[in-house]
């Protein structure tokens, strides 16, 4: 294809140009036969996650990335029992914070369903130990509710709202507001 472009050194500026028509016009052609973007959903998708055997949903927009728990995370002297520490994620410094016990003070227990879950909220990567991540959920805007009374107060003002689905109620825990939380950003012991 475009071997024959540069293999007429002494082609014309016509000649040139009818063959960029025919390989734009072959390009558009094997374009339409592509897998076409699905038109976006009006739902709303988080992530749903345990704390403390509390199901939760994050907004997936607030997510950079979930990953398996570091093999190395190196501890930081003088911090909270909730920051686990310090683990290098393709290069980058993420400090790694236990979100059970910085909520409840309970150390979440190891096990191969542990994740954590990245944010990076103004330029600030952090990402939080759970229990373990049940995948992506997906919910009418319409389903969205009003919290349901009895939440923790360590939680409450890091939730946003609720959905109900199954009978099952699943309040919204924001990312961005654990990142804004004076609380949360006073890891030092």
């Amino acid at each position: 294809m475009i071997e024959n472009l540069g293999s007429a050194e002494g082609a014309s500026s016509d000649e040139l140009l009818a063959s960029l028509r025919s390989l734009e016009t072959r390009c558009v052609e094997a374009a339409a036969r592509l897998p076409q973007p699905q038109e976006s959903s009006d739902q709303w998708a988080g992530v749903l996650f345990h704390v403390a055997e509390m199901p939760l949903l994050a907004p997936i927009e607030e997510i950079a990335e979930l990953l398996d728990v570091p093999r190395e995370i190196t501890p930081v002297p003088a911090t909270k029992a909730w920051l686990c520490g310090i683990a290098n994620n393709r290069g980058t410094l993420l400090p790694i914070f236990d979100l059970q016990a910085f909520l409840f003070g309970l150390t979440t227990p190891r096990n191969p369903k542990n994740r954590v879950m990245v944010a990076r909220q103004d330029e600030f990567p952090f990402g939080l130990l759970v229990r373990d991540l049940s995948g992506i959920r997906h919910f009418q805007p319409s389903a969205q509710g009003e919290l349901a009374p009895g939440l923790r107060d360590s939680l409450a003002s890091l939730v946003t709202g609720c959905f109900a689905a199954e009978g099952e109620s699943y309040p919204v825990f924001s990312l961005r507001r654990l990142a804004q939380d004076t609380r949360f950003n006073l890891a030092a012991g």
